[in-house]
């Protein structure tokens, strides 16, 4: 699951990347984009354009919905390793401060 999203982050990074690139080679933004006609770079453009806002929402529902769920079945097959620690943590804090 981790590769999944380091590879939409990948895909997403040089998709901006090269989106500023074209933009910079084009002369165009985004907001100039009407103007384009048949520029051989506008295709360029819009297809990096794509990929770079479907791979940024996939990116933003994987925060919002994936990642609580991941930390929550983490910590259930963890918390008695945590729960182990912080009892540690408390008994090593009460001797030190004795």
């Amino acid at each position: 699951m981790f590769l999944r999203y380091a590879g939409l982050v990948a895909l997403a990074a040089a998709s901006l990347y090269a989106l500023i690139n074209v933009s910079e080679t084009s002369g165009r933004m985004l907001v100039d984009a009407g103007a384009t006609g048949s520029n051989p770079n506008a295709m360029a453009f819009w297809v990096l354009a794509g990929i770079a806002g479907i791979s940024g929402f996939s990116l933003c529902r994987f925060v919002l919905f994936g990642i609580p769920t991941m930390l929550g079945s983490w910590y259930h097959n963890h918390k008695e390793w945590l729960y182990t620690l912080l009892l540690g943590g408390v008994i090593c804090g009460v001797f030190y401060l004795m």
